[in-house]
């Protein structure tokens, strides 16, 4: 469909001899925040390194914003508008205005730009401002994911791929992350967000997708979930509903 910013058929592939994924079929629309639930070992994360040109497909085609990107390499991938959130990438040595102009500057920006999109980035997060020339190894878990997708706003992505960003983060922080997820959606951003919270999943997400041995079983609204207190749970431990 011509709202489609991300379209996945057939997607089918793994590690070798060993198959992970098995027909994977999903769309994110523009605005869009698709959450993919399930536990561990289902093959949440196998997905997104295949959508990020990180571990290639044995069948199947992904298209971004209508373009056959199921062959590009990551880059090309990024250039077209995908952008990535996976663990908390940063350098730490760098302070954190440095890690961000690592990021701004191979998008073609001059000088002056380059600080002028780095310092809207900071403005988002006045935590990270307060902090823009430490070190960000002195980042806590909550500020490094804050400055990796303070990085995925100088990309300016049309699609946002998370992959379990909530983990290991006290409630306060997370809800700070998945307030900046709604304004990035509220601004046309399509997001397929890898979390195994479900309660955080629906806080959040727009469609709830479930996974199971490495296909999609089930998709519900946050709305039809909440009306089935039980579904979620049974979604999540395993069976079709």
């Amino acid at each position: 469909m011509a709202n489609d910013v991300l379209e996945v058929t057939g997607l089918a592939g793994g590690y070798g001899a060993i198959q992970v994924l098995f027909g994977i079929d999903l769309t994110v629309r523009r605005g869009e925040t698709v959450a993919l639930c399930g536990p561990n070992g289902v093959g949440k994360s196998t997905l997104v390194r295949m959508l990020a040109g990180l571990t290639g497909p044995s069948a199947g085609t992904v298209r971004l914003n209508g373009v056959d990107i199921t062959s590009l390499p990551g880059p090309k991938r990024v250039r077209l508008g995908m952008s990535t959130v996976l663990g908390q990438q940063a350098f730490g040595t760098l302070s954190v205005r440095d890690n961000l102009r690592v990021h701004a500057y191979p998008n073609g920006r001059d000088d002056d730009r380059v600080e002028t999109v780095v310092d809207g980035a900071l403005a988002v997060f006045p935590r990270l401002a307060a902090r823009a020339d430490q070190p960000a190894a002195n980042l806590s878990g909550g500020e490094r994911q804050m400055l990796v997708l303070a990085k995925t706003l100088i990309q300016r992505p049309t699609l946002l791929l998370i992959d379990e960003f909530s983990l290991g983060l006290a409630p306060v922080v997370v809800g700070g992350l998945l307030e900046l997820v709604r304004r990035l959606a509220a601004a046309g951003v399509a997001t397929l967000l890898i979390e195994q919270s479900v309660n955080v999943a629906m806080s959040v997400a727009d469609r709830l997708l479930f996974m199971e041995h490495g296909t999609i079983i089930a998709a519900h609204t946050p709305e039809e979930l909440r009306a089935a207190p039980d579904l979620a749970r049974r979604l999540v431990l395993g069976g079709h509903a």
